[in-house]
């Protein structure tokens, strides 16, 4: 039987992990090929702790050329077409890049063009603006700091919040926490809405014992920095003196108008399977869409990718081998929520579960905290 190629496209946790299993399950015959625009790998989760001066960027970064002593074949380009009838994709580098099976885990693309204003807010959702904030914060005195979530569906639900209770905790050690007003802007009326009120209910509880303001149910309009106003789309405004917010997050370029999206906002997928509209092309992460029981989406979370692309790595392992493809993706899932103070949250839950997902938060501890703490050396560890 002649090689397969396997072609991943996006070295994020999802793309990285599927590509990583693949190889280990594949003979040496089939070619596992992944491409991102970047041949660096940052470890998201951690963004926070940067902004807070408590790591460096350069601590959670990895070189993907080095996946090539594992036998990944890694490629640095821009994805530019997709051909799903002739199996090939095309790079801006004018490369064609063939496939027999397509993994799709691009993530998302950020965008401030949507809100006049937001250009010029801060966020720790990339690495620069999270370096961008670990330079800033120091120099504030006092004022009003708000942090906002610009829009739904947005990457890791519980940052926003996480983010908001670890700087209640730095203001806290500056001794500036009397002259900080700290305050919580989202779409959602209450935070996490795709776990379920109890959970949502539980976070409010720890914002309002460290004295921080929630706002739910409005959605950011533009932003006015000369005045330091925040306008939202149901005519309320609020004042701020730094404004820390959540990117716009769109689907990538490439996939717009794609057979993929089926007129939607994101990927269609089988929520079993990951499989898309197109033969042999399955789509993993945030890209994708998955329908929840209780009218919500699955969340976009890292957990959620990793999760499915070990799914979508067996069951192309097990076809390629010609066996039959036996793994389904669950729903499960869980993450770690930072309280600020050495201590953290564990949210767990079935995001299957009917008629709502069946989610757990425990703690907040200083055990939950140090989990998180190994689970980011573990995760670089084990996948480089």
């Amino acid at each position: 039987m002649p090689g397969k190629t396997v072609l991943v496209l996006g070295a994020g946790v999802g793309g990285l992990v599927a590509a990583s299993r693949l190889r280990r399950m594949l003979d040496k015959e089939h070619r596992v090929v992944l491409v991102d625009r970047s041949p660096i790998f940052t470890f998201a989760p951690s963004f926070a702790w940067v902004m807070l001066g408590q790591r460096r960027v350069e601590r959670l970064s990895r070189d993907l050329r080095k996946l090539e002593r594992k036998g990944i074949e890694f490629k640095a380009a821009e994805i530019t077409g997709l051909d799903f009838e002739n199996k090939r994709v095309q790079a801006q580098n004018g490369e064609e890049l063939p496939y027999d099976y397509l993994v799709i885990s691009l993530g998302v693309d950020y965008s401030s063009e949507e809100v006049p204003g937001l250009n010029r807010a801060w966020t720790f959702y990339h690495a620069e603006g999270s370096e961008g904030l670990r330079e800033e914060l120091p120099k504030l005195s006092g004022g009003r700091v708000a942090v906002c979530v610009t829009a739904l569906p947005y990457r890791c639900p519980p940052a926003p919040y996480e983010g908001a209770m670890l700087l209640e905790h730095f203001f806290r050690k500056r001794k500036i926490r009397g002259e900080v007003e700290l305050h919580l802007y989202s779409p959602e009326q209450v935070p996490l809405k795709a776990t379920g009120p109890e959970i949502g209910g539980r976070v409010l509880d720890l914002l309002h014992e460290r004295d921080i303001g929630f706002t739910g149910g409005v959605t950011l309009k533009s932003v006015d920095h000369e005045q330091g106003q925040l306008h939202f789309s149901d005519g309320s405004e609020a004042g701020f003196d730094m404004l820390i917010a959540t990117p716009v997050h769109r689907l990538p370029n490439v996939l717009k108008g794609s057979a993929l999206v089926n007129g939607g906002d994101w990927v269609a997928v089988d929520r079993k399977t990951l499989a898309t509209a197109a033969p042999d092309v399955y789509a993993i992460g945030d890209t994708t869409v998955i329908p929840l029981a209780n009218g919500t989406q699955l969340p976009k979370a890292g957990v959620f990718a990793h999760g499915q692309a070990e799914v979508v790595a067996r069951n192309i392992a097990a076809e390629i081998a010609d066996n039959q493809p036996l793994w389904d993706f669950g729903g499960q899932g869980a993450c770690f929520m930072e309280t600020g103070g050495g201590r953290g949250t564990y949210i767990t839950g079935r995001f299957f579960n009917e008629p709502e997902p069946d989610v757990v938060m425990r703690g907040p501890s200083r055990m939950w905290h140090w989990a998180k703490v190994g689970f980011e050396r573990n995760w670089l560890w084990r996948w480089f």
